[in-house]
C-alpha cells in the first residue's frame, strides 16, 4: 500500500512539473470544448451506462480529435473520483473504477431489493424448496461449472440436487457444492479468513478425483500487469471482506462483485476458484444482509432473449477486462454490467416467486388447509414434474429440518392419500398417487395461464 501511494505520488509530481513548463490553456478555450455538443453527449454516455472504445465509432467527434483523444480526456475526467482496484503495494499501474450515476443507482437498488425483510426475501423464506426458486440454484451451478471449463447436464444436475447418488467425479463436486450451498448460513457466522476460503476449496475436493477435471483458460493478462500470486490475492479477498474501513461509495454489492472478479480471473487457488467464489459470495450476501443475492445466478447467459446486453458487448467486458486503451485501467464497465445482470435475474426470480405464490393459492383452494407450507412444496414440485421420485433428504436440506421433520411431512400426504411410497434400495421414495396426477396436471396449466395474464399486464415490482 505504501509503495503503490509513493509510487503514485511520484508520477503525480512529475506529471504537475511538466504540466508548469507547458503553457496555460485559455480558460475560453477548455471551457468551449466541454461545452461542445458531443462531448456533452459523451459524458451522459459515460455517466448513464456501458461505453467502449468502439463505441466512439458512432458518434462524429469534434474536429482534430481522433478516438484515443476522446477516450484519453473521458479517462482523465472520471479519474479525478478514482477508486483504485485491487489495493496491491506491487503493482505500479493503476486500476480503477469510479462511481458513476447509474451504478450508483443500480447497486443500491440491487441492495434495496436483496436486503432482509424485502418482500421477495420473505417470500423465498416460505418457498425456499420449491423447486420454481431452487433452480436458481441449479442454474447459478451449471454457470459457475461452464466458466471453470466442465460442460454439465442441466437434468443431470437436477437429479443429484434432489438426492441421486453420485456416478463420477463431477457429480462428486456437484454434490459436494450443494452441500456447501447448505452451510452457508453457518459459515456466514465466521470471519472471512484464508482459512475459511481453503475450507471451501477442501469442501468441494472431497472424494474428487481432481485430475479428471479440466483446467480452465484464464483471460490474458495485459503485459502491464504481472500475475500476482496466490497469497497477495487471499489477502486482498480477506481485506475486501472486512467491513470497517471501506470506502463509503463502495458498498457491499460491489465488493462482493470485486470479491468474485478475484477468483473469475486469476488462481487465487489450484483449482475450481470460480466454485469458490460462488460460495464465498452467498456466504458475504447472508453476512451482510442480502440474502436474496444468494438465490441469484451470476454472470451472462447468452441464451436468454431478454437479456440486458448482447454478446458482443458482454464479450468486450468480461473478456478483455484487462485492456487498457491508454488511461489507466477502467473497471465501471465491469461493475456496471454485472449489477444489470443481477437486476435481470432478480426480476426473474420475482416472476417465478409470483407464479408460485398463485400455484400455493390454488393448492389451498383444491387441498385440505392442514397442509403446511413445506407440504405445499412438495406438490408444487408435483405441478412441475408430476412423474417425479420425491426423496426425503433434498426436503430436509432445502428447509433446513430434521429428518423426522421432513419425513413426517411425506408420510402426511401418504396418509391423505396423495402420494404413494415406493422402497428404493433401503430407502423409501415417494410419487404422485395416480388419482392425483391428473389434478395436479390441470393444476399446474391453469396457473400457468394465471401466472403469464398477471406478468404480462406489466413488470414486477418488488421492494
Amino acid at each position: 500500500m505504501v509503495r503503490g501511494s509513493k509510487d503514485r505520488e511520484a508520477r503525480g509530481g512529475a506529471a504537475a512539473e511538466n504540466a508548469a513548463e507547458r503553457p496555460q490553456l485559455a480558460v475560453d478555450d477548455v471551457v468551449a470544448f466541454m461545452s461542445h455538443p458531443v462531448f456533452y453527449e459523451l459524458r451522459t454516455a459515460v455517466d448513464v451506462g456501458i461505453l467502449l472504445f468502439d463505441d466512439l465509432d458512432r458518434f462524429e467527434l469534434p474536429a482534430g480529435y481522433s478516438k484515443e483523444d476522446m477516450w484519453r480526456i473521458l479517462f482523465s475526467i472520471r479519474k479525478q473520483a478514482a477508486v483504485y482496484i485491487p489495493e496491491d503495494p506491487e503493482r505500479e499501474v493503476d486500476m480503477w473504477m469510479v462511481t458513476t450515476s447509474s451504478l450508483s443507482f443500480n447497486s443500491e437498488m440491487l441492495e434495496v431489493r436483496s436486503k432482509v425483510d424485502s418482500s421477495l426475501e420473505r417470500s423465498l423464506r416460505e418457498m425456499q424448496g420449491s423447486p420454481f426458486v431452487t433452480r436458481f440454484i441449479e442454474r447459478t451451478l451449471v454457470g459457475g461449472l461452464l466458466a471453470e471449463g466442465i460442460v454439465a447436464d442441466e437434468d443431470r444436475v437436477h437429479e443429484l440436487f434432489t438426492g441421486a447418488a453420485p456416478a463420477n467425479s463431477v457429480d462428486q463436486l456437484i454434490a459436494n457444492y450443494f452441500w456447501l450451498s447448505n452451510e452457508c448460513d453457518n459459515l456466514a457466522r465466521r470471519e472471512v479468513t484464508h482459512g475459511l476460503i481453503e475450507n471451501l476449496y477442501y469442501g468441494l475436493i472431497e472424494g474428487v478425483d481432481v485430475d479428471e477435471l479440466p483446467e480452465r483458460v484464464l483471460a490474458p493478462l495485459d503485459p502491464q500487469l504481472p500475475p500476482p500470486q496466490s497469497q497477495v490475492l487471499m489477502d486482498l479477498v480477506c481485506a475486501r471482506a472486512r467491513e470497517v474501513g471501506d470506502d463509503m461509495r463502495f458498498g457491499p454489492v460491489l465488493r462482493i462483485i470485486n470479491i468474485t472478479w478475484f477468483f473469475r480471473y486469476f488462481n487465487v487457488l489450484p483449482q475450481l476458484n470460480v466454485l469458490v467464489g460462488l460460495l464465498l459470495r452467498n456466504i458475504l450476501a447472508l453476512k451482510w444482509g442480502l440474502p436474496v443475492l444468494s438465490w441469484l445466478p451470476e454472470g451472462f447467459d447468452p441464451s436468454l432473449p431478454d437479456a440486458p446486453v448482447d454478446a458482443r458487448r458482454h464479450q468486450a467486458v468480461f473478456e478483455h477486462w484487462s485492456t487498457d486503451y491508454g488511461f489507466g485501467f477502467d473497471f465501471t464497465p465491469y461493475f456496471e454490467l454485472n449489477l444489470r445482470l443481477y437486476l435481470r435475474e432478480l426480476e426473474r426470480l420475482a416472476v417465478s416467486i409470483t407464479y408460485l405464490e398463485q400455484l400455493n393459492e390454488q393448492i389451498e383452494r383444491i387441498f385440505e388447509s392442514h397442509i403446511n407450507p413445506r407440504q405445499k412444496s412438495i406438490l408444487a414440485a408435483l405441478c412441475r414434474e408430476p412423474g417425479a421420485i420425491l426423496r426425503i433428504a433434498p426436503h430436509q436440506r432445502t428447509f433446513r429440518i430434521a429428518y423426522g421433520t421432513a419425513r413426517a411431512d411425506f408420510l402426511g400426504l401418504e396418509r391423505e392419500g396423495y402420494l404413494v411410497r415406493e422402497q428404493e434400495g433401503r430407502a423409501f421414495v415417494f410419487r404422485a398417487h395416480p388419482d392425483l396426477q391428473g389434478k395436479i396436471v390441470q393444476l399446474g396449466a391453469a396457473v400457468v395461464d394465471s401466472a403469464e395474464a398477471t406478468l404480462g399486464s406489466g413488470a414486477v415490482v418488488v421492494s
